[in-house]
C-alpha cells in the first residue's frame, strides 16, 4: 500500500494534519475492530486501516529525516543514492588517484514497514483497545485520560518486530566501488559511480563521492590553482646564489637562489586551475636565515671576504672601492689642519 492509497483508506488527503489522521483512524477502528464488528470483512478492514496509519507515519518521518540531513540516501522507485566522503592529499589531487570505497547500508524492514512494530488482531492489553488510559494525580481522587503508550493511541495490540528486533531496519549489507579522482579535483567536488552491493535487490544503487581535500603542512592552494610555499634557506647560500632543492606538489625541484630576490616562480608546478586542465605555477618565498651572533671563525672569514672584495683589482667591486678611497684621500688632504680638532683641549 503506497502513501496515496493510505490517505484514501482513511478518507483523507495528503494535507491532513496529524490530529485529523489520528481522529480518522480512531473513528474507523471503532467501527471495524473485530471485538466490536463481527462481520467477515472486519478483520481484513482493520488490518488495512492499521497498515494505512503506519504507512502515513513512516512517510512523514522519512520526509522530516530527509529535510534535516541532505547526506541521507534517497530513493525514487528503483534507484538509490548512497553518500560517501573520500579524503585525499593535495599531491593526490594534483596527479589524480584511484580509491576503493566500501561501506554498509541497511534497508527498511519489509516485515514491519520500517516501524519496528507489528500489529496483531485484538485490542491492546494496556488500554483494552480504547487507545487511552486513565492517569491519576498524586492526591489519588482525580484523574485524566492520556494516550496509551503501549499502542501509541491506536488501541491495537503491538509488539516489537521479530525480523528486525524492533529497529525498523533489515540486517546491514556491504557495498563497494572504485572511484577515479581526476587531476585537479577540489574540496567539495561530487563524483557519482555505480555501487557493487550485496543483495541490492530491486534497487539500482549509485555512490555519491564527496571529495575532501586535506589541509597541507606547508602548501597553500589559491583559487586560481597557484600553490604557495614559504621556505627557510641558509642566508650565506642565498648571498652566494647557490642551488637548492625546493618542494612542489609533484616532488623536489632544483632552483637557484638569487641574492636580493625573495619570491620565485616555478612554472607549471602548481595545481590545475580546472579539473584535468593545465597546471598553474608554484610560488616559493624564501626566508634567508643568518646567525644572531657570528662565531670567531665566522668573523675571521668575513674579514677575509671584506679584504679580498675591497682590494680585488680588476673587479667591479675592487675598482669601485679603489676609486672611492682615492676620492676620500683627496678630500681629506684639502681639510684645514684644525679640522676635526674642535671640542678637544
Amino acid at each position: 500500500m503506497d502513501v496515496d492509497n493510505s490517505y484514501s483508506e482513511l478518507g483523507l488527503t495528503a494535507e491532513a494534519t496529524d490530529a485529523e489522521i489520528k481522529a480518522a483512524w480512531r473513528r474507523l477502528a471503532a467501527r471495524w475492530h473485530p471485538d466490536r464488528n463481527h462481520s467477515p470483512a472486519a478483520l481484513r478492514k482493520i488490518q488495512r486501516i492499521n497498515r494505512a496509519l503506519e504507512e502515513i507515519r513512516r512517510s512523514r518521518r522519512t520526509a522530516v529525516a530527509v529535510g534535516a540531513d541532505s547526506d541521507t540516501g534517497t530513493e525514487d522507485g528503483s534507484e538509490r543514492t548512497l553518500h560517501h566522503t573520500v579524503r585525499v592529499t593535495l599531491e593526490d589531487a594534483v596527479a589524480g588517484c584511484v580509491r576503493d570505497v566500501q561501506g554498509e547500508v541497511a534497508d527498511d524492514c519489509g516485515e514491519c514497514d520500517a516501524t519496528g512494530m507489528q500489529t496483531h488482531v485484538g485490542g491492546c492489553h494496556a488500554c483494552g483497545g480504547a487507545g487511552q488510559v486513565r492517569r491519576q494525580f498524586w492526591f489519588g481522587w482525580a484523574s485524566t485520560l492520556v494516550e496509551c503508550g503501549a499502542c501509541q493511541g491506536n488501541g491495537v495490540a503491538r509488539e516489537p518486530c521479530g525480523a528486525c528486533e524492533g529497529t525498523g531496519k533489515a540486517p546491514a549489507r556491504k557495498y563497494r566501488c572504485r572511484v577515479r579522482i581526476p587531476p585537479g579535483a577540489r574540496d567539495g567536488d561530487l563524483l557519482h559511480v555505480p555501487a557493487r552491493a550485496q543483495h541490492a535487490g530491486e534497487h539500482k544503487e549509485t555512490v555519491c563521492i564527496r571529495v575532501e581535500l586535506q589541509p597541507h603542512e606547508f602548501f597553500e592552494l589559491e583559487d586560481d590553482g597557484t600553490v604557495k610555499c614559504e621556505l627557510p634557506v641558509d642566508g650565506f647560500a642565498w648571498i652566494a646564489n647557490r642551488w637548492i632543492e625546493v618542494p612542489t606538489p609533484t616532488g623536489l625541484q632544483q632552483m637557484r637562489l638569487r641574492r636580493g630576490h625573495l619570491v620565485y616562480r616555478i612554472k607549471g608546478q602548481g595545481f590545475p586551475a580546472q579539473r584535468s586542465g593545465p597546471r598553474a605555477d608554484c610560488m616559493v618565498t624564501v626566508v634567508p636565515l643568518f646567525p644572531e651572533e657570528f662565531s670567531s671563525k665566522q668573523e675571521a672569514q668575513i674579514d677575509r671576504l671584506i679584504d679580498t672584495n675591497s682590494g680585488a683589482a680588476g673587479t667591479a667591486a675592487g675598482n669601485r672601492a679603489t676609486a672611492w678611497n682615492r676620492v676620500l684621500r683627496k678630500w681629506q688632504a684639502r681639510l684645514p689642519e684644525t679640522a676635526g680638532q674642535d671640542g678637544q683641549g
